[in-house]
């Protein structure tokens, strides 16, 4: 690796790399490869994120901090670990990261850094000839960004989607909580026990005539089922130990509605659907998502892991119990046999769904299968957790599915898996210590005092917001002295917007305070990063904002408010 001079008097990497040589950048007219970078982030907001492939010699960095504002972030993915080295203590800018890229961990970084707050408000470059020189990294990189991209983009969406159903679903279940085990008494109660999990892939059918064939084993390992497939178990004479239901809406209720008598433990968590929770006649294993965060006392109440699919919470209770190998049944995660689900796990509200297959990964035999982002997202947060589990817990994990492949999970036969696990020890089922002391009434007058300190609290900025604006100075922030009584005001202000965002109760809004702080940034305070210092320091152009602020506060909360009343007037 060596560095030149460029024509236009910058400096330019050289590289090698397979036996051929490389400008990392233009060696001609470097300037042209800043001004490409510059153009990209002509309209940044001033909190945007901008990611950048490769950094070469950073002589870009200076001219792109003159575009940027505080509140930016930027993110260099470098694949040459000789420029990274080079660079890595040059970087004197706290807003700036300088990442190696690796291939085998670029997606929990990506995941990391892109969330539900700002993967509208990205900024993707690759510098100079990052992007054919490392065409290969590239490719895999961009392929890395539009899966945590529709990640978060789909978490805000889902959020949105089931606001209201949350609110409900929490107001109701907490009647549950008194008849519940918390699930932290099945804590390592099946140590080295085997488990299956099953889930509703299209491998289920072909899977679940194996475990007929072997109910004896079967019998002896840990069954967890999801609310879809208990209809084809319990059909195939084969009763699991536990079935675990996270999904919010009535379609969840469906699925086990010829059910609801078995005594087979529930395992279920604030948002599960409240009618399934309150009619379901057998025991309850209660999951805490949030509520230990709050509630005085409880906060031993354990909560699981959450990747997206009852699969995962399925997985992560097994692992909690201390049970190993955790095998996986009926988790293909794409269209095996072109089916999205299992022949015996399909029900009315399928007809409404619509399952496309736009992408195609590796199955368990080396071939191409088809799934789609959805699935594909399932897969790679299911292979986060293996890999970190396998590792740390010395968990193993079997995958007896025929769809996608797994990694960390190899791929064996069901009918071998029985012939190498033998269980000489017995398992653990059903555990019943209804000690959860949980008022949820108390719980539920909380929530709304709560909303109407806040809804209050929203009045007195709309009043104070007002009142700076009717004042005919145009008073500057940075300048204002501190004793000035309109700074006073908007400190309150501030320290009330400050205390609703961040309060621990404020995770009883769910949803609902996710879409509320989308919206406000999105509609309130999109400000370009070249305006950001001006009209942030501006007295009323602030006042205008948090007004309207405080007008969308107070709208959400009355309608959260509706939710709540409207849900104990029918469940208690």
């Amino acid at each position: 690796m060596q560095k030149f001079k460029t024509l236009d008097g910058y400096y330019v990497y050289n590289i090698e790399k397979e036996k051929k040589h490389y400008y990392l950048a233009d060696k001609n007219s470097y300037k042209k490869d800043i001004e490409s970078l510059l153009n990209k982030v002509e309209d940044i907001k001033f909190d945007s994120l901008i990611i950048i492939f490769g950094i070469d010699t950073g002589e870009y960095l200076n001219e792109l901090y003159s575009v940027l504002c505080e509140k930016n972030r930027i993110i260099i993915f470098e694949p040459n670990e000789a420029v990274f080295n080079n660079n890595k203590d040059k970087i004197d800018n706290n807003n700036v990261a300088l990442v190696l890229y690796d291939k085998n961990n670029i997606i929990e970084t990506l995941y990391s850094i892109i969330g539900s707050l700002n993967f509208n408000n990205l900024y993707v470059h690759a510098f100079g000839n990052y992007a054919e020189v490392y065409k290969e990294e590239y490719e895999t990189f961009i392929e890395n960004l539009d899966y945590a991209y529709y990640t978060a983009g789909s978490s805000i969406s889902v959020a949105n989607r089931f606001r209201e159903v949350f609110v409900k679903n929490l107001i109701g279940n907490l009647k549950a909580l008194k008849n519940a085990t918390p699930l932290n008494l099945y804590e390592n109660i099946n140590k080295g026990i085997p488990a299956i999990i099953v889930s509703a892939g299209p491998s289920l059918d072909k899977n679940l005539a194996e475990m007929v064939k072997h109910k004896n084993e079967v019998e002896k390992y840990f069954i967890i089922a999801g609310s879809r497939t208990l209809k084809s178990m319990v059909n195939s004479g084969i009763k699991p130990d536990m079935v675990v239901s996270i999904d919010p809406v009535d379609d969840n209720y469906d699925m086990m509605k010829d059910y609801l008598e078995e005594d087979v433990p529930l395992a279920f968590y604030e948002y599960s659907n409240r009618y399934l929770v309150r009619d379901y006649k057998g025991e309850k294993i209660y999951t805490s998502a949030f509520l230990s965060k709050i509630i005085e006392k409880s906060d031993i109440i354990k909560g699981v892991y959450s990747g997206g699919s009852v699969a995962h919470t399925c997985v992560d209770i097994a692992n909690i119990m201390g049970c190993s190998p955790i095998i996986l049944v009926g988790q293909d995660l794409a269209f095996t046999y072109d089916k999205h689900h299992s022949d015996s796990a399909i029900f009315d509200s399928d007809k409404k769904n619509n399952y496309n297959a736009n992408l195609s990964v590796e199955n368990v035999f080396g071939e191409k299968i088809r799934t789609n982002a959805t699935l594909n997202q399932f897969r790679i947060k299911m292979q986060e957790y293996i890999n970190f589990h396998s590792k740390v817990n010395n968990v193993e994990f079997i995958n007896a599915s025929y769809g996608a492949d797994i990694k960390g999970a190899p791929h064996k036969e069901l009918a071998d898996v029985f012939k190498i696990y033998k269980v000489n020890n017995r398992k653990k089922t059903c555990i019943v210590d209804k000690s959860i002391e949980i008022d949820a009434e108390a719980v539920s007058s909380d929530v709304l005092d709560y909303i109407e300190e806040y809804i209050a609290k929203a009045n007195k900025g709309e009043e104070l917001c007002k009142e700076l604006l009717l004042d005919k100075t145009d008073k500057s922030l940075i300048d204002i002295d501190e004793d000035d009584e309109d700074l006073e005001k908007f400190l309150y202000i501030m320290e009330i917007v400050d205390n609703f965002e961040s309060s621990p109760k404020s995770l009883y809004f769910g949803a609902y305070l996710n879409k509320f702080v989308f919206d406000t940034k999105q509609e309130i305070f999109n400000i370009s990063a070249k305006d950001f210092e001006s009209l942030t320091s501006n007295l009323k152009y602030q006042s205008k904002c948090f007004l309207a602020y405080f007008e969308k506060m107070r709208n959400f909360l009355e309608e959260v408010k509706s939710l709540i009343l409207e849900t104990l007037e029918e469940f208690y």
